[in-house]
């Protein structure tokens, strides 16, 4: 690959965040989701019991977005019924129910699958480089210089 100029680069990494924003809505899509559904369905899926609130910050998605997710996936009957905190009464902490981790696991493992497929396709070398220089892009960017 030629020496890109700086402008190259930032065009080049917002273009690869739509192909791969792209690839998430349609594969949400084709599961019945939405892309903030599949995202609160993935943090879930990771996570054994988590706060709206934290998977707020995870998805930078609105907390009204994120408990009407939540409300969505009670009804279906994927996540337990939201409780209080201990450590603070504010936040109320969800997971998924035994149904929700069967579903949710069939719906992540697909998309997890497709990653690591394109993820072994870099090799070792390459995967260990991308994700230092993803790593001090990301707490590089600010809007202050």
């Amino acid at each position: 690959m030629n020496k890109l100029n700086v402008q190259e680069c930032s065009n080049m990494l917002w273009e690869m965040h739509n192909v791969v924003t792209g690839f998430y809505n349609e594969y949400a899509k084709s599961v019945g989701l939405t892309l903030p559904s599949l995202k609160v369905l993935s943090i879930l899926h990771r996570e054994v019991s988590c706060t709206q609130k934290y998977i707020t910050q995870l998805t930078y998605l609105p907390k009204q977005t994120v408990n009407a997710i939540i409300k969505g996936f009670n009804i279906q009957g994927l996540v337990t019924e939201p409780v209080e905190s201990n450590s603070d009464k504010r936040n109320k902490n969800v997971s998924l129910t035994e149904e929700g981790k069967k579903y949710a696991e069939k719906i992540i493992s697909k998309a997890q699958e497709a990653e690591y497929r394109a993820l072994e396709k870099l090799g070792e070398e390459r995967r260990t480089l991308m994700v230092e220089a993803i790593v001090f892009y990301t707490k590089s960017l600010s809007l202050e210089e």
